[in-house]
């Protein structure tokens, strides 16, 4: 360089140095800088965050930088409520760029906290550090001791450093603890030694609550060298039982010896040795043993052998054995039944008593033939005491079977059909009836008779008839009696069942024997005693066909008469005949089916009266000859008129078959049967206080008044009734029939409905009108126009 060039640049150098030391003429206020940078804002040219303050300007970039420089200071993790007091600028800007900072900068926003990843490492170090010092440690320490979720703690931190920084394990069943392998190598020596030790079952629980600590880690190693361990577990986790193998040993050398020197195992004795299923665990160690399971034990094929022979050997000389005497004391009644059964399965000639006596088939009938040996000489002796035993009228002397609702029934069955019962002949309101069977008793219990198997036995033999008393031959006491005099060295309750099951058959047995000596003894009667009984069975079916003819007079007077505003009386026919099949013609029916089946010595069954089930079984019991006529008879009952009951009646009357004639009775007898029912009906009506009753018998009545004709008519035909008397009275003593009509429908109806209020109204009204409608029926007399009516009943 030339000196020029040099002196130059001393110059220059001069001049800088001049203007450096120089002071500025102009200078800005801080007025003008504020504005300047308010314009520049405005403008949009600059973007500034302001303090708190207001003294100071952050552009975002310093903000962020200032962020970063303070999360670095804090050693990575710092709080955001924290940092806005550091920078000192409103929060929302510094929560703004920290969710800026995480979004771009891999940085974690927990709980208000940033956390970079140089706190997580060194977290993580911090950690093990803990971990190596502790053995193991638990994520609910880890999170109440830094603050963090454990979820965080888990996902960021041990999962991510756990082999690595953290030098543990976590457990396999419980993921919130982890461990050392020197931890886990302590606690395997303690329980090894521990569980090596045992000789009977323990709770796994109980071992580790005295090894002592985390029972969780403990049960992971008790898994774990469970294969080492010499023994098994049973049970969950959380209850399961160590068994040692000593124990196991022990206790099936136990079983298989006791089997082998007894033949049998006896359950409560298994369960006491720690066997809970006593089952299951022979069938496990003795699979090839050919065993049977009773109730409280289980038998071996040898004992079963060694019992069925004794048995046998004992039935060789003797006619019964009992086989507890060969059985083992702890074997129960219910052990010895089901070894009994097995053992006599295949045996057809002998039976079971008592649950554990076995007898042959040859004791019982040897002791049935002794019993039947007395029957002959007491059935002539009960005979010849009571002549009449088997017949209908010697029944009710001997069983004393005058019971009063069952001869009420009779008498009004009775009365009914000749006129003088509730309602004029069966003018009481219709009720429906059910028969009630007997159930027959349990018989004894039999071992290989056949008798006690069948309660219906036939006709011919039946013991329950009305024309058939249940004559006993010995009670069960007496039947004990006789057999102690052969069987003395036998167990009482044996005795007492063998006398039970004979019980029924004997007494049977001991009906023929009756029936066939008072057969014999029958046959040496007069002939005059059955003409004396086949005449009073005429007359009843005389008496109750009369009033049959009487009352279809009744039915036929309606073809002649116009109802009001019903001109078809076909229907009301109907039910009329109906009525009539259903009451005294079936009592005509029953009449004849019993005198048949007391001449043919037939059961009638357990019912107190006949009934059509006990027609039906008898039906299907008589012979061709009768059955027929008799089916004829039965069926006509449900027929809508009387047409074929009449030829049905004519045919079983018949001399060729029961030989009785039905007489017609004359215009004289009519008129006084007829007067007699209407005296008997007045007679019920005075006394009558139903109202409802009391309706039907003042139309029955009065139809009879105006007619000259009985009817026997059901409830539900009174209104018909009522409507055929008005042509034949005056129109006020119609309406207050009509009115009391209506009383008692409302009456009825409000019963049903259970409105008492309405029902006593009704009622008082019932009242005030009763007398005056029974004043009615007594002193109303046939008017001069209905004499040509009964020119027209008369002509009928």
């Amino acid at each position: 360089m030339s000196s020029a060039d040099w002196e130059e640049v001393k110059r220059l150098a001069a001049d800088f140095q001049r203007a450096q030391l120089s002071t500025t003429v102009q200078r800005l206020s801080d007025r003008n800088c504020i504005e300047i940078v308010s314009k520049l804002i405005g403008l949009n040219l600059l973007d500034v965050i302001y303090t708190i303050d207001g003294k100071e300007y952050l552009t975002p970039q310093e903000l962020k930088k200032e962020i970063h420089e303070e999360l670095l200071v804090r050693g990575g993790r710092i709080n955001l409520v924290e940092l806005q007091q550091i920078i000192n600028v409103d929060f929302s800007h510094i929560e703004t760029k920290a969710h800026e900072i995480v979004k771009t900068e891999g940085v974690n926003l927990i709980l208000g906290q940033l956390i970079d990843r140089s706190y997580l490492r060194s977290l993580a170090e911090e950690i093990n550090d803990y971990l190596q010092e502790q053995g193991h440690i638990t994520v609910a320490e880890l999170t109440k001791k830094y603050d963090l979720p454990s979820d965080y703690l888990r996902s960021s931190v041990i999962d991510k450093f756990i082999g690595s920084v953290i030098h543990g394990k976590i457990d396999s069943f419980d993921h919130d603890i982890i461990f050392t392998q020197s931890f886990i190598s302590r606690n395997k020596a303690k329980v090894r030694g521990a569980f090596s030790s045992l000789t009977r079952p323990t709770s796994v629980s109980n071992i580790l609550h005295k090894i002592g600590g985390q029972e969780k880690i403990l049960h992971h190693v008790v898994e774990e060298l469970i294969s080492e361990l010499p023994g098994s577990l049973t049970g969950s986790r959380r209850d399961s039982v160590y068994i040692p193998n000593i124990y196991i040993q022990t206790q099936t050398q136990w079983v298989l010896s006791c089997f082998k020197q007894n033949g049998y195992l006896e359950y409560d004795n298994m369960v006491r040795l720690g066997i809970t299923d006593a089952k299951s665990y022979i069938k496990k160690w003795l699979k090839e043993e050919s065993l049977y399971y009773l109730g409280s034990c289980c038998v071996g094929q040898v004992l079963l052998d060694t019992v069925d022979a004794m048995v046998d050997e004992s039935l060789r000389t003797v006619s019964w054995v009992d086989i507890s005497q060969f059985l083992p004391s702890s074997f129960n009644t219910k052990d010895s039944s089901q070894l009994l059964q097995m053992l006599t399965k295949s045996k057809k000639d002998i039976s079971i008593y008592c649950d554990t006596i076995v007898v042959k088939h040859s004791l019982i009938s040897d002791q049935r033939s002794m019993l039947e040996s007395l029957m002959p000489g007491r059935a002539e002796h009960d005979v010849r005491q009571n002549p009449n035993l088997l017949s209908p009228d010697g029944e009710k002397k001997r069983s004393g079977l005058e019971e009063s609702g069952r001869e009420n029934k009779k008498d009004q069955r009775r009365q009914k059909a000749s006129g003088s019962s509730k309602g004029g002949g069966t003018q009481g309101r219709e009720t429906k009836t059910k028969s009630v069977k007997k159930k027959g008793g349990k018989g004894g219990r039999g071992g290989g008779d056949d008798d006690d198997e069948n309660d219906d036995f036939s006709s011919s033999s039946s013991s329950r008839s009305r024309g058939n008393v249940e004559v006993e031959f010995l009670t069960v006491e007496q039947i004990e009696e006789q057999l102690m005099k052969s069987l003395s060295e036998c167990p009482s309750e044996f005795i007492t069942e063998i006398a039970q099951q004979l019980y029924r058959p004997l007494k049977r047995q001991y009906q023929e024997s009756i029936k066939s000596v008072y057969l014999q003894t029958t046959q040496t009667a007069t002939s005059s005693g059955r003409k004396k009984t086949h005449s009073e069975l005429q007359d009843k079916i005389n008496g109750l066909w009369t009033n049959i003819k009487l009352f279809e007079k009744g039915i036929k007077y309606f073809n002649l008469l116009k109802l009001r505003g019903n001109n078809d009386h076909s229907e009301l026919q109907i039910q009329l005949s109906k009525h009539l099949l259903k009451t005294i013609s079936t009592d005509i029916t029953n009449l004849i089916f019993g005198a048949v089946a007391t001449d043919k010595m037939m059961s009638l069954g357990d019912d107190a009266e006949m009934t059509t089930e006990a027609r039906v079984r008898l039906l299907s019991k008589l012979p061709d000859d009768v059955k027929v006529s008799l089916t004829k008879l039965h069926t006509s009952l449900n027929k809508e008129s009387l047409d074929e009951f009449h030829v049905a009646l004519d045919l079983i009357c018949d001399p060729s078959c029961l030989g009785i004639m039905l007489k017609k009775p004359d215009k004289k007898k009519e008129r006084q049967l007829i007067f007699s029912h209407r005296q008997v009906l007045l007679d019920q009506l005075k006394l009558e206080q139903d109202s409802a009753m009391l309706l039907h018998l003042v139309a029955v009545v009065l139809f009879q008044t105006f007619s000259g004709c009985m009817v026997h008519a059901p409830g539900r035909c009174v209104p018909h009734i009522l409507t055929f008397l008005a042509d034949h009275m005056l129109q006020e003593q119609h309406q207050l029939l009509t009115e009391y009509q209506d009383l008692v429908i409302k009456q009825l109806k409000q019963k049903s409905e259970n409105n008492d209020g309405k029902l006593v109204e009704i009622e008082n009204k019932l009242e005030e009108l009763k007398p005056q409608v029974k004043e009615l029926a007594i002193i109303v007399k046939k008017s001069v126009n209905n004499n040509s009516n009964n020119g027209l009943q008369d002509d009928s």
